[in-house]
Formats: structure tokens, sequence, C-alpha cells
């Protein structure tokens, strides 16, 4: 079987290809720094025993970027990453590729399925006892993360620094 990638767009703007077929395992390494210096350190280890670093940027001043440093953030980074690697693995064999010229955009299934209901129009969202919520819990969402400020808020993940072999 050929092998299967994710483009992942990074911090400078650059998407590059991480390998996805073959993965054994996926976990956080210790944090790197703390504070407004504060990385993460995603490994990906590879049944041939090789492993790659994906690190995220560096927290920065208050508000300037949002890493996956919680737990809860963390795990579901890593859930986020296994159903890539699920999409890939149901393409075709000559479709190697996956996440799109852009790179993958950082967002993850709800994670539990979600029973189907109709929804009539009167009782749309927006409307007294509205359904929005039922097609919300349905469809991705963005991937979250924290900044440094001096009370941390969550808000859409930014962009990882770099993915390198390690």
């Amino acid at each position: 079987m050929a092998s299967k990638f994710l483009n992942i767009k990074l911090s400078d703007g650059s998407v590059s290809p991480l390998r996805i077929s073959d993965v054994v395992s996926m976990k956080f390494a210790t944090d790197v720094g703390s504070g407004a210096t504060l990385q993460t350190d995603l490994r990906v280890t590879y049944t041939d025993g090789g492993s790659v670093k994906i690190l995220s940027q560096v927290r920065g001043a208050a508000d300037t970027q949002y890493v996956p440093s919680a737990a809860g953030q963390k795990t579901e980074f890593i859930r986020a990453m296994w159903q890539q690697i699920i999409a890939a693995v149901a393409t075709p064999w000559n479709q190697p590729v996956i996440g799109g010229d852009n790179g993958w955009d950082y967002t993850v299934e709800p994670s539990a399925p979600q029973a189907s209901e109709y929804v009539p129009q009167s009782n749309a969202a927006g409307t007294v006892g509205g359904g929005g919520d039922s097609l919300e819990a349905k469809v991705s969402t963005m991937l979250l993360g924290t900044n440094s400020a001096s009370t941390p808020t969550t808000g859409p993940m930014s962009a990882m620094l770099s993915i390198e072999a390690v």
C-alpha cells in the first residue's frame, strides 16, 4: 500500500505533508516553556520505529497565539488527527494526499454520534424553541487552544509551527 499524507498548513503559511500511514501512536510530550513561551510538542510514532515532532507556535503575549495546552484540547487534537488518518484510509490508493492544497483546517468532528431528527421550519434556529442546536451538534468545529492572557481564554487553535523527524 502506498503511503498516505495529510497536508498541514503551518504558521508561516506553507503547507507541509505529514505521513499518516502506519501510525502506531500519538501523544503530547512534555510542554516546552511556560506562560507566554509555552509550546506544545506532539509526537507521532510509526510502525518502522520512526517518529515525527509537530511543534506548536510559542504562545506569545496575551491574545497572540492559541495553542492546545489544556488536557482536553490535546485530547481533541489527537482525536482529530485519528479522524484524518481514518479519512485517508478510506480514500483510493491513487489519492495519497488529503487536506487539500491549503492544508488541513484544524477541525474535529463531533465526539459522539447525533440522532437524526427532522426539525420543522417553525422550530428552526432563531425561533422560539429553536432547533439550531441540533445542527450545530452534528458539524465539525474548530480545534481550540488557550492564550497567555492574565486570565487565559480559549479561541480557534493557531496553526502549528513545524513538523520534523526526530
